[in-house]
């Protein structure tokens, strides 16, 4: 009997001490799963890096595309504030031609036209509205070290009536008054197509600032109120004697 009983101990104790080592096993085998990365982990894994860095390099390009386009825009308006102040704020505001020796500067600032005289529509002036009339203003500078005669001679502008076919609708010139800077009121010389209304000459390489006023005589009859006149002037330089 006893030795029955001591091998029923033995078998159970036995038993105990397998269990115990299965149970380690198990865990064994768990703390080794853990560790281990299965092969569809790693491929999650590399995947959500790649997705990760693709991002990165997205945004750095959207960073990249904003800033060039702020960088151009940028350009542009400064470019267009150049070229906006040049046409508002020219540092030169005279349209040059050259004759001979002689550089010949039209002032064409604000409404005025440069060396075109229009006198349209037609407003009659007594001499002394006409002296206060607008301005048409040159510069003549004489480049040679001679001395440089000229003459300023007010011509039609056939262009000018050409396109408006108003050769019929000009006022005479016999009706056109003129002064030039501060002097004497004169009127045109009828006589003549293309007259002559200054005269002078220039040191080498001396300047001058002419001022010239235009309008319609008062004493233009009723018949020519519905008139007017393209004019231009133009300047050329006559040899001096010497």
């Amino acid at each position: 009997m006893k030795e029955k009983k001591e091998k029923r101990i033995k078998k159970a104790v036995s038993a105990k001490v397998r269990s115990l080592q299965a149970e380690r096993e198990r865990r064994k085998k768990q703390k080794l799963a853990k560790k281990k990365l299965k092969i569809s982990d790693i491929k999650h894994g590399e995947g959500a890096q790649v997705s990760h860095l693709l991002n990165r390099i997205k945004a750095r390009e959207v960073e990249l595309t904003f800033c060039c386009v702020v960088i151009v825009l940028a350009i542009i308006l400064v470019s267009l504030y150049f070229v906006f102040s040049s046409v508002q704020n020219p540092t030169d505001n005279y349209s040059s031609i050259s004759v001979g020796s002689l550089e010949i500067s039209f002032d064409d600032r604000d409404d005025n036209l440069g060396d075109i005289v229009d006198l349209t529509p037609v407003e009659p002036l007594t001499d002394a509205e006409g002296v206060q009339s607008r301005v048409y203003q040159l510069k003549i500078e004489n480049t040679s070290r001679d001395v440089e005669a000229f003459q300023i001679q007010l011509m039609r502008d056939v262009a000018m009536v050409n396109q408006d076919d108003c050769s019929d609708e000009q006022i005479p010139n016999d009706y056109i008054r003129y002064q030039i800077n501060n002097g004497v009121v004169e009127s045109v010389d009828a006589t003549k197509r293309s007259p002559i209304i200054y005269t002078d000459a220039l040191e080498g390489k001396e300047k001058q600032v002419i001022q010239i006023r235009i309008w319609v005589s008062d004493t233009l009859p009723s018949e020519y109120l519905n008139f007017h006149y393209h004019g231009k002037l133009s300047v050329k330089s006559v040899e001096t004697v010497k």
